[in-house]
């Protein structure tokens, strides 16, 4: 079916297929799995981070080292993430082999699992978590988001905890790929030059055998934590701050000028708190964003500061929050953060690959996708009014601050 633009389609056993044809040189194709760290028991966590590594490690039939080669011989740009909502495959190459390139990601959705292999990449994921926590910054977020979700699944670790991911062996995780990583949770993004009607055939040839069914998301009740923790730590000198408050969801409509109004305050080199703390040297850096997810979302700020200086940081940034949730932004931040917003878009929109992301947000968090060019609109059309009708909830009074400071500062 072709609507909007776009092509998509749902094969029998529910996947889902979604294309945006352009006449690029290159092709991006993208599979994305409905399943993150938030959808995790406790003894699994960092079990989706832990399975997108393994995907690499290669099939039944086949090791890393000819994964690997199969990438390399089409020249492809290849890659991965997992997020607390979702993990998505990706890679790029020319046009012309887009059948190869689609075939070889497809094979990334049943990994062998050989004891081997976990037992590898645990040790690489060990090291991740280790460099986590010698970077304070890391460790003050992870902090601060647990005790700002209190609970909810959206406050764990993407990478896991050291203890869960040595308990996490082969059978474990072939116990959460069978209940996550079903046809019904899967999306394939096909963006660039290709003919529709092949990708539909050679996809469902190659998933003949997956299945739907399997575990449901559960979005547990939740009230955001307010106040303020603090804890101190050692091997570091700099007090890092970060901040938490409501905001809408992935869903929600409001999440455009949730977006824009992140901008006007945290832009990190022009924004209201970029004027009021790093211009007159208060911090060494100073930003705020929104991060929507499937549910529910939030505002993020984060600073970094000698610790002779977080109480007037402290009372710097909430100033400057209390004073915006006040009186909202201006007709000119407004207009500058719409521009600065819809450049963003338009760029990442004039290659293939850098619309693959943003499709599989759209799609799965909402079952839509639109043209950048729509997108570009819509945020162009979205008033101030709408700003400040967001900032009447009053989200930044109910926001939770977290700091992490040096054992020992004066």
């Amino acid at each position: 079916m072709s609507a909007g633009g776009f092509d998509h389609l749902t094969l029998p056993n529910g996947l889902r297929l979604l294309g945006e044809r352009s006449d690029a040189r290159s092709v991006a194709v993208g599979l994305a799995f409905d399943v993150g760290a938030r959808d995790e028991r406790a003894d699994e966590s960092g079990a989706a981070h832990f399975l997108e590594h393994l995907a690499f490690k290669g099939d039944r039939g086949r090791r890393a080292d000819d994964v690997n080669r199969a990438f390399d011989e089409l020249g492809a740009r290849v890659n991965a993430y997992t997020s607390h909502d979702r993990t998505l495959f990706y890679g790029a190459a020319l046009r012309d082999l887009r059948a190869p390139l689609t075939a070889q990601l497809l094979t990334l959705a049943r990994p062998a699992l050989r004891r081997e292999d976990v037992d590898v990449e645990r040790r690489v994921i060990l090291e991740e978590i280790g460099m986590a926590e010698d970077r304070p910054e890391d460790r003050t977020w992870e902090r601060g988001a647990r005790l700002f979700f209190d609970g909810h699944p959206l406050g764990a670790p993407v990478l896991g905890t050291r203890a869960s991911v040595e308990a996490l062996g082969p059978s474990r995780l072939r116990s959460f790929h069978r209940r996550w990583y079903r046809s019904d949770r899967a999306l394939l993004i096909v963006t660039g030059a290709y003919a529709w009607e092949e990708v539909v055939e050679e996809v469902r040839a190659a998933t003949e055998d997956w299945t739907p069914g399997g575990a449901t998301r559960v979005h547990p009740a939740w009230a955001p934590r307010r106040g303020a923790e603090e804890e101190r730590g050692s091997g570091f000198e700099r007090t890092h701050l970060v901040w938490f408050a409501p905001a809408p969801s992935a869903q929600d409509p409001a999440r455009i000028a949730a977006t824009l109004l992140a901008r006007v305050v945290g832009d990190d080199d022009n924004g209201r708190l970029f004027w009021a703390l790093v211009e007159p040297g208060l911090v060494d850096d100073a930003a705020l964003w929104f991060d929507p997810a499937d549910g529910l979302g939030s505002f993020q700020a984060s600073a970094t500061t000698n610790d002779a200086s977080r109480d007037r940081v402290v009372e710097t940034v909430e100033e400057v929050l209390s004073r915006f949730e006040r009186d909202g932004p201006t007709d000119d931040e407004w207009a500058r953060a719409q521009r600065a917003l819809a450049t963003e878009v338009t760029l990442a929109a004039e290659t293939p690959m850098g619309r693959l992301a943003e499709l599989s947000d759209a799609w799965l968090d909402r079952g839509e996708a639109e043209a950048s060019a729509a997108t570009v609109a819509r945020i162009l059309a979205t008033p101030p009014s709408a700003g400040r009708e967001l900032l009447e909830g009053a989200p930044f009074a109910a926001s939770f601050r977290y700091a992490l400071r040096p054992t020992d500062a004066g």
